[in-house]
């Protein structure tokens, strides 16, 4: 028996890749449908009468004016590289380091992680404090072995990146031999920094990201780039006090490469990395060409798609990223009723006491972590649906028929208000997702689980469905974001959101033995041709599938209703339980994009996330009759929790 394949085996077949798509899968078409109902938000909000809601508000001309412009293609196309002409002329306008370090804060706020990338996040330390975060930039290549590796696959992307790099520069009107030259330029920067770089299994360790620096220290560690420039243009200038000016520099080694790039290199070398940097965010909105360009090399020789989405779909997600708060205001309103955030509630409790149940007697765990344990289960806070406050857009000018405007004033309001955050309380009410997305999150320094109003819709939650299906489903999704809380990164964090060590000795012996089984579990699987699951890339997601069916299931037996012993379509309440587990993983996608995922992605393919854990639960080979040595049951069982 393949329980991935019996659950899956009838969906598979009649939802293949769609050709503008690297994949299909259940939650992508849950995508799909929200994709529809924000479209149609915005396509009301986006009439010239301006009246379709009645209101008249000011969020809503915000969203209308946005989306608006964006599909207006044809004033895109005629204004070509008009609107682009100011920002590039200041990169033209390079002449030295200080010149570099403050265009790299201009392009910081325009959505851009040129050379590095800056946010605010809390201080691990101190999970009250908000500082800066100076981190590695992310890669325009899938990972660093793009860069780096003689593997056949790795050269030939590597020559179609150029080959796309090359492309982009003569769109923006460079001759060829200007144009090879600037493709060979960024190349150069983006592997030398790429090398430097942790790689993704790394990054699962927080510790090796984390650095706490003052101003002082970094001028010692890259003393070549102009830090103050830099500062000064993303408004964190020596005005601002001296706490606000200690910083996260999260990868030391990777400003060490920045620094010696920034010595050796000629500054038109920057100037055309520069100009790449800006092109890259500025795609979206710009004439068409730019983006069939993007699409030809991204989503189609790296991903395998085949037809670009339509642009009704590419504004949508635009809006989504521009304004999302204020779009999801509205589909709130339209989609998520007070009784289904109440009836979710009520699952995240009872899931939440099952955990606390299992805490109380796992068998291999010191009174003094479990007492730990237990207060930073209690301390976690679940947030459902939509923020209690409403992000604030009165100071963000849209304007009707200027979509690249937009667009960088969107970027830098986001920007700013991330900056603005350094050094002021911790907001502990923040979504980092909008409302409308299907998405669900733990964030350890917060210390909170988040799910959102889009992913709480049928067929993920449905409140007419028996609990069966929607604990198998949304409440193992759920129990999975509670134990995010505990994986191999979550339980270095204690309930205040600071990064502790709150573990015995011999506990954390205990931890690592058990963890250690999910690695060697996960890594045996095949991912794709002859790539395998990487144990370690994904240990954090299948510790936290794992415990969160377990808990889930905890939770369904011990608080279902009187009478949920009765069969529906055949199956036990049991059998329907892990059937709504599976289905939700469900996906048939590109091999090509099954290649770049196993080396990125910190999630094991959906046939494994489904196979791997049902074997390890005595419940499951209990509701489908498995025996001692069938293929789906794991003769060495992992779990933690």
């Amino acid at each position: 028996m393949d329980f991935y394949q019996y659950a899956c085996g009838g969906w598979l077949k009649h939802n293949p890749v769609s050709p503008n798509r690297a994949y299909s899968a259940v939650f992508q078409q849950m995508r799909e449908m929200n994709q529809k109902r924000v479209a149609a938000i915005l396509e009301e909000s986006a009439k010239e009468s301006r009246n379709s809601f009645g209101t008249n508000s000011a969020d809503e001309i915000r969203i209308g004016d946005y989306y608006g412009s964006c599909v207006d293609e044809t004033a895109i196309e005629g204004k070509d590289l008009g609107p682009l002409r100011a920002e590039l002329g200041k990169i033209d306008a390079i002449r030295n380091v200080n010149d570099l370090a403050s265009e790299a804060g201009h392009l910081h706020t325009l959505g851009s992680d040129a050379i590095f990338g800056a946010s605010a996040d809390q201080k691990l330390t101190d999970a009250t404090q908000v500082i800066l975060y100076l981190d590695q930039s992310a890669l325009n290549l899938p990972e660093i072995g793009y860069y780096t590796s003689d593997e056949a696959e790795m050269v030939k992307a590597r020559a179609g990146y150029r080959a796309h790099l090359q492309a982009v520069f003569a769109l923006i009107g460079e001759n060829p031999e200007q144009a090879a030259a600037a493709a060979d330029d960024v190349l150069k920067i983006e592997t030398t920094l790429a090398r430097a770089e942790l790689t993704p299994v790394e990054r699962r360790d927080r510790k090796l990201w984390y650095h706490e620096m003052t101003v002082a220290e970094l001028g010692k560690l890259a003393p070549a780039f102009s830090w103050e420039s830099y500062f000064a243009a993303i408004g964190i200038g020596r005005e601002r006090t001296v706490p606000e000016r200690t910083m996260n520099v999260a990868v030391p080694k990777y400003m060490e490469a920045v620094n010696r790039l920034v010595e050796d290199l000629p500054m038109e070398a920057w100037k055309e990395y520069l100009r790449w940097e800006l092109v890259r965010v500025a795609t979206p909105e710009l004439p068409r060409r730019f983006r069939d360009a993007e699409f030809d090399f991204y989503k189609h020789t790296l991903g395998g798609v085949k037809e670009q989405s339509s642009r009704t779909e590419q504004c949508t997600e635009q809006t989504n990223q521009g304004i999302g708060e204020a779009v999801g205001r509205e589909y709130v309103k339209r989609y998520f009723p007070p009784s289904s955030k109440a009836q979710v509630v009520a699952m995240v409790g009872r899931i939440r006491e099952a955990l606390r149940g299992d805490f109380e007697q796992i068998p291999w765990v010191s009174a003094k972590t479990r007492q730990e344990a237990l207060r930073k289960l209690e301390l976690l806070r679940a947030m459902i649906g939509y923020p209690e406050r409403w992000r604030d857009y009165s100071q963000l000018a849209i304007t009707r028929g200027d979509a690249l405007g937009n667009l960088f004033r969107g970027q830098a309001f986001e920007f700013r208000r991330q900056m603005g955050k350094i050094g002021k309380p911790v907001d502990r009410d923040e979504f980092y997702e909008v409302p409308q997305s299907v998405e669900g999150y733990h964030d350890n320094p917060l210390n909170v689980i988040v799910f959102t109003a889009g992913i709480l819709q049928p067929p993920f939650f449905d409140p007419e469905m028996d609990d069966a299906v929607n604990f198998g489903l949304a409440g193992a999704v759920m129990g999975h974001e509670l134990s995010h809380a505990f994986d191999d990164s979550g339980h270095r964090f204690d309930g205040e959101g600071n990064m502790r060590n709150w573990w015995t000795a011999e506990d954390a012996a205990h931890y690592d033995e058990r963890a250690a089984c999910f690695v060697k579990q996960y890594s045996g699987y095949p991912a794709v041709d002859d790539i395998q699951v990487n144990g370690q890339l994904t240990l954090g997601e299948n510790i936290a599938d794992n415990g969160g069916l377990q808990v889930a299931y905890m939770a369904f037996e011990a608080t279902r209703a009187k009478g949920e012993e009765r069969k529906i379509d055949g199956y036990t309440p049991e059998q329907r339980f892990f059937l709504g587990w599976a289905q939700w993983r469900c996906m048939n996608i590109t091999d090509a994009k099954a290649r770049e995922l196993a080396r990125t992605d910190p999630h094991a393919p959906g046939r494994w996330r489904v196979n791997g854990v049902v074997s390890n639960m005595d419940g499951f080979a209990k509701a489908y009759g498995c025996q001692k040595g069938d293929k789906m049951v794991n003769a060495e069982p992992c779990r933690i929790w």
